[in-house]
């Protein structure tokens, strides 16, 4: 473990937690526009929102390997070209007139984006207690709280001002300047870089071995269905709210400040555990059963006719299951890193991996299936979450046998 200065781990996280929201930020600060996108390039919302699955498939390809890039030549140069490079290519958005530049565009962002989600959790590896990561994670997803709470209105009043494409004027000029501060205060944690990379055969048996392990295959899952359902709902909540219950697009927005206050709770509850040296299972088991009760709420909306009272229902829902992504998604990574210790960097790209592929699908299917965009909800987000509620039990529930 690489040490370093009280006051470099706090410019570190603080620098983490910016780049932590500007990549968060670079889908929910124009969720709200996405049904005026339909409109302005005359298309479809599953046409759209391969915006946003673009995103999230570069991202899911790229945290596969560049862990193994920041052993070879340290995380320091990796998180600057990245940052920049997010930041480049979200300028070059602004400037696109076509759709499929941009979808293509978003998948180059999503690599910088990908560096962004890997890179710092493996710098905090290099230099703290695996309890000390799981507290810097949550400090860290704070980015990811106060994102869905501000992108979304900020990108609703920069719409109505000017246009969604200054949105992502926003996010390059934000970005370069995070850039300027990685370069001004980033230490190198990676003491001990590789001299050359392995075989790739070598890889292939690093790989195999990690998703051939029982833990790691129903943590990954668990953690998957819980982001995917989630992310169906972000996928699909502008159209409805917006097209179908005809929500105005500057109240829409405020959704995400109860997403974003959901997050912050489930992130105090699950810090509070971890001080408590709760079992990181036990965490991730009211992060299951938190999820699953929201779903519940969800399809309970079924029962009711008024649309006043299936908007209050749907939106209560959607707070659980967002509260339960921060009980899920801290415990989960550390835990898949501590399994495979000496080959963590593979073994987080792997579960990041299958997490964004999975988002990236459920943003999509969610609105291309022939289905209202209610039921499609219902469908998706339930399909997801009875899959992690199952592998909770057949695995993980287990493992907390086997502690107690």
């Amino acid at each position: 473990m690489h040490l370093i200065t009280h006051q470099q781990k706090k410019n570190m996280l603080f620098l983490f937690m910016g780049l932590f929201f500007l990549t968060m930020s670079a889908t929910d600060i124009y969720i709200s526009s996405l049904p005026e996108m339909v409109r302005f390039f005359g298309t479809t919302p599953s046409m759209i929102n391969l915006t946003m699955s673009a995103y999230m498939i570069g991202t899911a390809i790229t945290v596969t390997f560049i862990g193994e890039i920041s052993n070879r030549f340290g995380r320091r140069k990796i998180i600057i070209f990245g940052s920049t490079l997010f930041s480049t290519a979200a300028l070059m958005i602004f400037l696109a007139q076509d759709l499929y530049i941009i979808i293509s565009l978003r998948f180059i962002q999503a690599i910088g984006c990908a560096i962004i989600m890997v890179v710092p959790r493996l710098m905090l590896k290099d230099s703290m207690t695996s309890q000390e990561q799981i507290r810097a994670n949550g400090i860290l997803l704070m980015g990811l709280i106060v994102s869905p709470a501000v992108a979304p209105i900020l990108g609703t009043y920069i719409d109505q001002m000017l246009s969604w494409k200054y949105c992502f004027l926003f996010t390059a000029i934000s970005g370069f300047s995070l850039s300027y501060y990685a370069y001004k205060i980033l230490p190198e944690t990676n003491t001990s870089p590789l001299q050359k990379f392995a075989n790739p055969i070598d890889y292939l048996t690093i790989y195999w071995n990690i998703i051939k392990s029982p833990t790691f295959i129903a943590m990954t899952v668990i953690y998957c269905c819980g982001s995917g359902a989630f992310f169906a709902f972000m996928g699909i909540a502008s159209y409805l709210y917006i097209s179908d219950w005809g929500i105005a697009q500057e109240h829409y927005s405020m959704l995400y400040v109860f997403a974003a206050f959901a997050y912050f709770v489930g992130n105090m509850i699950m810090q509070r555990l971890n001080k408590k040296n709760t079992s990181p299972y036990l965490i991730i088991h009211k992060g299951v059963y938190s999820t699953t009760i929201g779903v519940l709420i969800i399809t309970s909306s079924l029962l009711i006719p008024s649309i006043t009272f299936k908007i209050y229902i749907v939106t209560i829902g959607m707070i659980f299951m967002r509260t339960a992504n921060a009980l899920i998604s801290p415990p989960t990574q550390i835990m898949v890193m501590k399994l495979f210790d000496k080959h963590s960097a593979q073994a987080l790209g792997i579960n990041l991996c299958c997490a964004f592929t999975m988002n990236s699908i459920s943003t999509w299917i969610v609105t291309a299936l022939p289905l209202s965009h209610y039921h499609s909800l219902i469908v998706v987000s339930g399909s997801l979450i009875a899959i992690c509620f199952t592998t909770y039990n057949m695995i993980i529930k287990k493992q907390i046998s086997n502690q107690t």
